[in-house]
């Protein structure tokens, strides 16, 4: 591949629901491009980009992929993006490289959920967007209706540059409505069907209305009339200039799968998207944390927007050159999440899906890959070492579907956590937690099918097979009442035999909330009793016993415990002997307390569209949820907060999705414990005998 300037480089990430087609379009480019021999086709699994296992499998894309595509002595690096909601973070990664966003809509579903999500993720960075309405040759196509939803969710400034010829068996082609007619002039109505010249001429004069705003003569000849010999050059630097501003969004047609519209494409992303110099670079200086510049010819410096993982390659670094020049050998400082140091590249490369074009620079503005970075994750920052700068990392969703992990097969838990944590490198909304009180590992993941496919992918690169299940709760045990119990340990076996009694006052610690703590140990023994050598023994064995739980398994929390009678014996006393009857001690005199279970109470704050308030309130009452209130958040948002049992959040996520078109995003944080009701409570501790 040959060497592309700043200015001959256009960045885009194509995003957009799943199903409609981004995939598609790209081969179709790709091969429009001369690069590729035959068609690449999703459905039959002959895709230059969904190339990974799990992707051909399910017919869908599930990791970013590169197409870099040669048009016009250009070089466009799309990105090929994931359209299920699980995997948003490729989303996000790909959006934060790009330079615009080209959005695809299918001509027989309009706008959708991951529509307006991949609209609002693009609008929060400020990029450039456009629209591709595509699948003009499905049953039930119609591009107005899809047009009209557009401008209905995202305004008048969406304006169609291309109108179709015919719909769904009869699609036959697009019509440019610069180029149409800035080159036909008078005769152009010999090019167009009679049947929709009145439709392009109203197209036509739309599209002139909104972008002769951008360039002063173009308006003055609007104005005049002087519609019909407008300069195509005005039209095309006016629209460009109205795209570079995000204020206007222009609609390109075509249909990806019948690659009819595809050559427009590529010649509008040249002719009008932004080059990568249309901004500064902001970011710190790691050494004093302040504010730092860079425009597009200083010092190098990129950031690793996405990484993958291979077991036999290692980690695969995709870079956004942001500043400078990036050389294929040499030595660049990293700055990471608390942590930096050198890293030497040892060759870079452009990908078309999983091929390689090996590259000797890469200039400002453009996306290369390299491999076997030893300490580079996603997020970090490579620049020159005289010219420090650290740039912002994405912020990335909050993984809310929590799930117990292990191995199907026994004793190879230890390689499914190490292979997990490998899968991290590449994708940040993985958290993995070791619970020290359930002793189980929770892996946290934005939904069941993120998991699943996590599931599939370590299994094909590791060969470990992971285990699912719901996560076991925390729960505690207490008491009600005061009680006075007696344990006795004696034994004898022939010589000294064991000789242990105790009488404890074991009462409700009411002073600390219902925190999960505030056990409290302590003697009053009189006249010697018990001698003071076996108290830490009485002590520990206090603890031990409460820390194991009676009635469920639990620790038992928030009792004080009173050593404050007993009996000893000369010989056959030991500090084993009165350990012992001090738990004989304690499990009875928590039966006979009138014990209870506590469950952990989270607080819980969920972020949803208003129109879905009274579905989510309804199912965290369902969930015994105790509703606090509600904060409007704008934007048409509103923040709902409650109390909610841990034991009712299982598979919340999934719901919440459900419930909300995938909108809606919750956060957690512990509050208390609280009483379990009783009949939830016989059910545990019944579970728990049958386990013993």
């Amino acid at each position: 591949m040959k060497e592309y300037a700043s200015e001959s480089i256009r960045n885009v990430a194509v995003v957009g629901h799943g199903k409609t087609g981004k995939t598609s379009i790209l081969d179709a480019c790709i091969f429009n491009s001369g690069a590729a021999k035959r068609l690449g086709k999703v459905d039959d699994g002959t895709s230059l980009l969904d190339y990974e296992a799990e992707e051909t499998k399910r017919k869908m894309t599930i990791s970013d992929a590169l197409a870099v595509t040669e048009w016009k002595n250009h070089k466009i690096n799309f990105i090929d993006t994931p359209g299920y909601p699980d995997f948003v973070a490729e989303v996000q990664g790909a959006l934060a490289a790009a330079d615009a966003a080209l959005i695809i809509v299918a001509a027989n579903a309009g706008v959708e959920v991951e529509t307006k999500k991949a609209w609002a993720l693009a609008e929060s960075l400020n990029l450039p967007r456009a629209f591709f309405i595509n699948k003009m040759d499905r049953e039930h196509a119609d591009f107005h209706k899809a047009l009209n939803e557009l401008r209905e969710k995202f305004g008048n400034s969406v304006v169609p540059v291309q109108v179709p010829i015919g719909k769904e068996s009869s699609f036959k082609g697009v019509i440019d409505l610069i180029t149409t007619y800035a080159k036909l002039g008078e005769t152009i109505k010999q090019d167009i069907p009679a049947d929709i010249e009145d439709e392009v001429e109203e197209a036509r004069m739309e599209m002139l209305d909104i972008v002769a705003e951008f360039n002063d003569e173009l308006m003055e000849k609007y104005l005049e009339g002087d519609t019909d010999n407008l300069d195509e050059k005005e039209i095309s630097e006016a629209l460009a200039e109205g795209i570079r501003q995000a204020k206007v969004f222009p609609v390109f047609v075509g249909s990806g799968l019948q690659n009819v519209g595809i050559d427009k494409l590529l010649n509008s992303v040249v002719e009008y998207m932004p080059t990568p110099n249309r901004k500064a670079y902001v970011g710190v200086n790691p050494n004093n944390d302040e504010p730092v510049e860079r425009k597009i010819n200083d010092a190098f410096s990129a950031q690793i927007f996405k990484t993958m993982v291979d077991p036999f390659v290692g980690r695969m670094s995709y870079i956004r050159v942001f500043t400078g020049d990036m050389k294929g050998d040499a030595t660049y400082q990293l700055y990471g999440d608390g942590y930096d140091g050198q890293e030497r590249i040892s060759g870079i490369f452009t990908m078309q899906g999983k091929k390689q074009i090996p590259m000797d620079i890469a200039h400002a503005g453009d996306i290369v890959v390299t491999s076997k970075l030893s300490a580079a994750k996603t997020c970090d920052t490579l620049c020159e070492k005289s010219a420090p700068i650290k740039y912002p990392r994405v912020n990335y969703p909050e993984p809310m579907l929590a799930m117990y992990v292990t191995s199907i097969k026994k004793g190879e838990e230890d390689k499914v956590i190490t292979a997990i944590r490998r899968q991290q490198d590449e994708d940040p909304t993985i958290k993995l937690v070791k619970n020290q009180e359930t002793r189980q590992t929770i892996l946290y993941g934005v939904g069941e099918l993120h998991l699943d496919i996590l599931s599939d992918k370590i299994q094909r690169k590791f060969g470990v097979q992971m285990a699912f299940g719901e996560p076991r709760v925390a729960y505690r045990e207490t008491i009600r009442e005061k009680v006075e119990v007696q344990g006795k340990h004696k034994k004898q076996s022939g010589g000294h035999g064991q000789y242990g009694d105790v009488w404890l006052r074991i009462e409700p610690n009411k002073d600390p909330a219902r925190t999960g703590n505030g056990n409290v140990f302590k003697e009053s023994i009189v006249g010697g009793t018990v001698p003071r050598q076996y108290f830490p023994a009485v002590e520990k064995g206090t603890n031990e016993t409460l820390a194991e739980g009676v009635i469920a398994g639990y620790p038992v929390v928030d009792v004080i415990v009173d050593l404050y009678f007993g009996s000893y014996h000369p010989v056959d006393s030991s500090e084993a002997a009165f350990k012992t009857a001090t738990s004989i001690a304690i499990k009875k005199g928590v039966l006979a307390a009138k014990p209870i279970l506590l469950e952990p109470i989270d607080e819980i704050s969920v972020i949803i569209p208003d129109e879905y308030m009274g579905d989510i309130i309804g199912n965290l009452n369902s969930r015994r949820g105790r509703v606090l209130g509600t904060d409007p958040k704008g934007k048409g948002m509103t923040e709902v907060k409650a109390l909610i049992p841990e034991s009712e959040l299982y598979k919340y996520a999934t719901d919440l999705r459900s419930q909300t078109q995938g909108r809606g995003s919750y956060s957690l944080k512990f509050s208390n414990y609280a009483p379990m009701p009783d009949k939830l409570a016989e059910k545990i501790i019944e579970e728990n005998k049958n386990k013993e």
